[in-house]
C-alpha cells in the first residue's frame, strides 16, 4: 500500500495537487520569527473568537471545532518551530493548550459520531433503535460537554488565556534565532516535519495498526501547516505541499473517525438490545469504509512526495547566497 512513498519513486502519473486548499497569504515579513509570530496571533485570534462565553451545552459545535483548530495550529506551530521561542515557554504554552483541545477533540468527535449515524442509517430504519443510539451519543456529549465547562473554570485555563493573549497582543518570546531570514530559514525547517512524515508512512507501511496511522496523521498535519506558513514566501509549490499534506489528514481523519464509531457502535450494542441490529449494521458499514479509506493512501502519499520534491527545488533555486550559518540551539529531531 505504501510502497510507491516508501521504496521508491512516486509514479509518473502523480499529480501535484490542483489549486491549495490554503489561502495565501499577505508578503512575508522579512524575518522567519515575524512571519511564525503572526501566524500564531491570527489563530489565536480565531479562538478567542471562537471560544465565546457560552454555555457548552449551548455553543455551536462549528465554534468548538474551530476552537480546537485554532490551538491544534498554535502547538503545532511550536512544534516545528521551536528553535525560534524560548524552550520554557513552548513547553509550558503547548502542555496547556494540549490539555484544553483534548477536552474540545473529545466533544468533536461525538458530534462527528451523531453525522456518521445520520449519514449511514437508510431513511426506512427503526425509529425506536435510531433514538436508542441518538442517546447513547446525548449521554456522552452530556458528560465531555460538563467537563469543558469544569476545565474553563480550573486555573489551567486562565493559563491559557494568558498565553493566547500574549500571542495577540505581543508575541512569545523568541530567540536570536528568529532574527533570520525567511527565505533562507523556511526550508531548512521544512526539512524536520517532510522526515518525521517520511518516518511515520515507513512504520504504518510497517504494521499498519491504529496507533501509526495516528501518527502519520499528526506528522501529516504539521507539515501541513508549516507548508501553509510558506505560502506567503515560496507560493505555488508550498501550497501544493500544503493541499498534499492536507489530503493524508484528511484521508487518515475519515478513517480514524471510521474506527471510532465501528467501537461506539459495538459497544453501543451490548448496552442497548433495542438498538443492537441497526447498531450491527452501522458497524459494518464503518469497517468498510475504514478499509476503503485506506485504499486510497499510497497514492496520496506519491503526490506528497512528488510535491515535496517540487517545493525543495523551487526553494533551492530561488534562494540566495547564504551569508553564514544561523546561530541560536541546534534543532534535534523529535519523535
Amino acid at each position: 500500500m505504501f510502497d510507491p512513498f516508501v521504496t521508491g519513486e512516486p509514479p509518473h502519473d502523480a499529480p501535484l495537487s490542483a489549486g491549495a486548499s490554503a489561502p495565501l497569504a499577505p508578503p512575508a515579513p522579512e524575518h522567519i520569527g515575524d512571519l511564525v509570530a503572526g501566524a500564531m496571533r491570527r489563530a489565536a485570534e480565531s479562538f478567542l473568537a471562537h471560544d465565546r462565553d457560552e454555555t457548552d451545552a449551548d455553543r455551536d459545535a462549528e465554534d468548538l471545532h474551530a476552537s480546537r483548530v485554532a490551538l491544534r495550529r498554535i502547538r503545532s506551530l511550536l512544534r516545528t518551530f521551536r528553535s525560534l521561542v524560548e524552550p520554557e515557554w513552548v513547553s509550558a504554552a503547548r502542555a496547556d493548550m494540549g490539555w484544553f483541545s483534548q477536552l474540545l477533540g473529545e466533544v468533536r468527535n461525538l458530534d462527528v459520531l451523531a453525522l456518521r449515524i445520520a449519514l449511514h442509517t437508510e431513511s426506512d430504519a427503526d425509529p425506536l433503535a435510531l433514538e436508542s443510539l441518538y442517546g447513547a451519543v446525548a449521554l456522552q456529549r452530556s458528560d465531555v460537554t460538563f467537563r469543558v465547562a469544569s476545565a474553563r473554570a480550573m486555573p489551567r485555563y486562565e493559563s491559557v488565556l494568558r498565553q493566547i493573549d500574549r500571542l495577540v497582543t505581543s508575541e512569545p518570546p523568541l530567540t536570536a534565532r528568529a532574527g533570520e531570514g525567511s527565505r533562507e530559514a523556511l526550508p531548512r525547517l521544512l526539512r524536520r516535519p517532510w522526515r518525521n512524515v517520511r518516518e511515520a508512512a515507513r512504520r504504518a507501511h510497517e504494521s499498519p495498526t491504529e496507533p501509526n496511522l495516528h501518527a502519520l496523521r499528526i506528522r501529516s498535519k504539521e507539515l501541513r501547516y508549516a507548508s501553509e506558513l510558506a505560502t506567503a514566501v515560496f507560493g505555488q509549490r508550498a501550497a501544493e505541499l500544503a493541499t498534499a499534506a492536507t489530503a493524508i489528514q484528511d484521508r487518515l481523519g475519515d478513517h480514524r473517525d471510521a474506527l471510532a464509531a465501528a467501537a461506539f457502535l459495538t459497544a453501543t450494542a451490548s448496552e442497548r438490545f433495542e438498538c443492537a441490529f441497526l447498531a450491527g449494521q452501522l458497524v459494518v458499514i464503518e469497517r468498510l469504509d475504514a478499509v476503503r479509506l485506506l485504499d486510497g493512501l499510497g497514492k496520496d502519499l506519491a503526490v506528497l512526495k512528488k510535491c515535496q520534491k517540487a517545493f525543495e527545488r523551487s526553494a533551492t533555486r530561488d534562494r540566495p547566497p547564504e551569508s553564514g550559518p544561523a546561530t541560536g540551539p541546534p534543532i534535534t529531531p523529535e519523535n
